[in-house]
C-alpha cells in the first residue's frame, strides 16, 4: 500500500480543466450510493447521474460486511435521522423486497436481559417504543402522510417474561429473565438487493455506473456552478501515477464514500491544518458450525446493547446471534476500535508543502490503512465465545471459527479533542449555534455542506435498513438544484455531457 495522504494526492494530481459535465455525480457504490443513484435516475429523468466506485464491484466495503438485518429502529434518539430513516427505510425495504423478489424473511428478534440493570434499560427502551408509536410527526414521515395507516404501530414490540422467552428460544440461559420481542425485524440477501439496485441504474437511460475509478481530487469550479472532480482509472497504484485520468464538472456532487467519505470532504477543507476524521470501529463475525446449544434457535437473539461511558449512546448492539437466508448461524460483531495511522504531511513528497499545502509538521491520515486489518481477529474468539455462552450456555467453543469482519465509519472518535474538531468542521461556518444545535456525532450526518455538495458521513448501522429512505432524503435536498443540460441537447457548450464525449465512453 502506498503512503496515500491528501497532500500527496494534491501534489500528484494538479488541477486540470473538466472535459465533460454531469448533473449528479455520486461517489461510492455501496448500498447507500446505489440507492441514491437509483432514486436520482428515476426521479430526475432529464438529468444525468453517474455513480463512481473505486472497487471493481459494488458493495465491497461496509455494505457486504454486516449482519444483513432489517432493523426495527428503536435504539436511537427519537428526533434523530437514524430513527426517522430507519423506520421509513424498513417499510420501504420490505416493499422493495416483495416487489423485486429479493430473498428476505421477517424472522423476528429477541432482545434479552440477564440482570436488573439490563432489565431497567429494556423497560426504558419499551417505553421509548411507545413514545415513537405515539409521535404523529414521525408517523407522517414514515407513512408519507398516509394517516389511514394510523392504527399501524411504527415500532411493533412486546414485553416477554422469562417463561415466554424460553418458550420462544428453549436454548437460552436460565439467567434470561426478561426481554422484548420485535416481530418486524428481519433478514435479507443483501447481495441480491445490491444487485437489484445496480441493475436499476444500468438499465436506465440517464444513469451510469463506473467501477475501478478513484476520486483523487476535488476543486470548486471557478467559472461554473459545480465541482471539478478528477478521477484515476485502472491504476496499478491508485493515488500514484499511471492509469487513465479524467476531469469532469459535476453540477451536484453526492459524497457517500463510506469509510473514505471524510477524505473526500477534506478536499474541500484543504489546505486547512485541521481535517475531519472518522472513528474506525471494527467488528468481527464468527460462524458456528454445529447444532449444539442452538438446535432450537428460530429468531435473532440480541443481548442488551453495549453502553458508552456517558450512557447517552452505545458502541454496538452486542455480540448477537443472526441467521442468514440459509439458516446459517453467526455471532458478532464484537467491538474493536482501530488506531488511525497518521504520518507527517510532507512525508514522501517532492519538495516542501507550499502555500497550497499543509504545514510541514502537520499530521495526516494514511488513507485506507484499515484495508490491511479486515481479517477477523482470531485472538478475540475466546471473548466472543464467553459473551455468547452467557446467554446460550450450550454452545461449544470448538465449533466457533472466524468468518469475516467489517468496519463501521463513526463520526464520534475515541479522542475528545477530535470530536470537538469534527463538530466545528461540520458547522458550515455557523459559529452561533447553541450546544443543542451542534452536529450530533452519534447520528447520520446528511447535509448540503456546500452549494451542490451533499455530504453523507457516519453512515453506519442502520445504514442498510435505511438506504432507500436515505435516498429519498438526499433527493429532496437536491430537488431545487439547477437541472443542468437536457440529455437530448447536442448544442455546443463549454462542457459537453458525459454521454456526448466519445473518448470518455470507456470510462463509463
Amino acid at each position: 500500500m502506498c503512503s496515500r495522504t491528501l497532500s500527496r494526492l494534491r501534489q500528484n494530481f494538479p488541477y486540470i480543466p473538466p472535459e465533460a459535465t454531469v448533473d449528479h455525480l455520486v461517489i461510492g457504490a455501496g448500498v447507500v450510493g446505489l440507492a441514491i443513484g437509483r432514486e436520482l435516475v428515476h426521479r430526475f429523468r432529464s438529468r444525468s447521474t453517474f455513480v463512481v466506485e473505486r472497487n471493481p464491484q459494488p458493495g465491497q466495503e461496509t455494505s457486504s460486511r454486516n449482519s444483513e438485518v432489517i432493523h426495527a429502529g428503536i435504539y436511537y434518539p427519537q428526533d434523530s435521522l437514524k430513527t426517522a430513516l430507519c423506520l421509513r427505510g424498513r417499510k420501504l425495504m420490505y416493499d422493495y423486497c416483495r416487489k423485486h423478489e429479493i430473498p428476505h424473511k421477517k424472522i423476528g428478534k429477541l432482545i434479552i436481559s440477564r440482570s436488573r440493570e439490563e432489565t431497567e434499560y429494556l423497560q426504558k427502551l419499551y417505553d421509548k417504543c411507545q413514545s415513537l408509536n405515539g409521535s404523529q410527526d414521525l408517523r407522517r414521515g414514515v407513512m408519507f402522510g398516509r394517516m389511514e395507516d394510523r392504527d399501524e404501530e411504527l415500532v411493533p414490540f412486546r414485553v416477554i417474561d422469562q417463561a415466554e422467552a424460553h418458550a420462544l428460544e428453549p436454548d437460552l440461559s436460565p439467567d434470561v429473565s426478561f426481554g422484548l420481542f420485535s416481530p418486524e425485524t428481519g433478514v435479507l440477501d443483501s447481495h441480491a438487493f445490491i444487485s437489484s439496485l445496480e441493475n436499476s441504474i444500468e438499465n436506465s437511460e440517464n444513469g451510469e455506473l463506473v467501477y475501478g475509478t478513484h476520486v483523487v481530487r476535488i476543486d470548486r469550479s471557478s467559472t461554473d456552478q459545480g465541482w471539478v472532480v478528477q478521477t484515476q482509472t485502472n491504476a496499478d497504484q491508485p493515488g500514484e501515477g499511471g492509469g487513465e485520468r479524467n476531469s469532469v464538472l459535476a453540477k451536484c456532487l453526492v459524497n457517500c464514500a463510506g469509510l473514505n467519505a471524510h477524505n473526500i470532504y477534506n478536499h474541500l477543507l484543504y489546505p486547512r491544518s485541521r481535517q475531519l476524521q472518522l472513528g474506525f470501529c471494527k467488528g468481527s463475525y464468527y460462524s458456528y458450525g454445529s447444532p449444539k446449544g442452538v438446535d432450537s434457535v428460530k429468531h435473532l437473539i440480541y443481548p442488551t446493547p453495549i453502553q458508552q461511558p456517558t450512557q447517552k449512546s452505545f458502541v454496538g448492539l452486542g455480540t448477537h446471534l443472526t441467521l442468514d437466508m440459509n439458516q446459517k448461524i453467526k455471532f458478532g460483531p464484537d467491538v474493536e476500535w482501530l488506531t488511525t495511522r497518521m504520518i507527517k504531511a510532507n512525508k514522501g513528497l517532492v519538495g516542501k508543502c507550499g502555500p497550497d499545502g499543509l504545514a510541514a509538521d502537520a499530521l495526516e491520515e494514511l488513507q485506507d490503512f484499515w484495508t490491511e486489518l479486515l481479517v477477523p481477529n482470531d485472538q478475540r474468539l475466546e471473548t466472543t465465545y464467553q459473551s455468547v455462552k452467557g446467554y446460550l450456555p450450550g454452545v461449544d467453543r470448538d465449533h466457533f471459527s472466524p468468518d469475516y469482519s467489517g468496519i463501521r465509519p463513526k463520526l464520534r472518535t475515541m479522542e475528545g479533542s477530535q470530536n470537538e474538531s469534527n463538530q466545528e468542521l461540520l458547522l458550515n461556518g455557523n459559529e452561533r449555534m447553541s450546544d443543542s444545535q451542534l452536529p450530533n456525532l452519534d447520528d447520520f450526518y446528511i447535509n448540503q455542506s456546500e452549494p451542490g455538495f451533499v455530504n453523507l458521513l457516519g453512515i453506519e448501522s442502520p445504514g442498510l435498513t435505511s438506504s432507500l429512505a436515505i435516498a429519498e432524503h438526499v433527493a429532496k435536498l437536491i430537488q431545487q438544484l439547477p437541472s443542468g443540460l437536457s440529455l437530448k441537447s447536442r448544442q455546443s457548450t463549454a462542457h459537453e455531457r458525459f454521454s456526448a464525449v466519445g473518448h470518455l465512453d470507456d470510462w463509463a
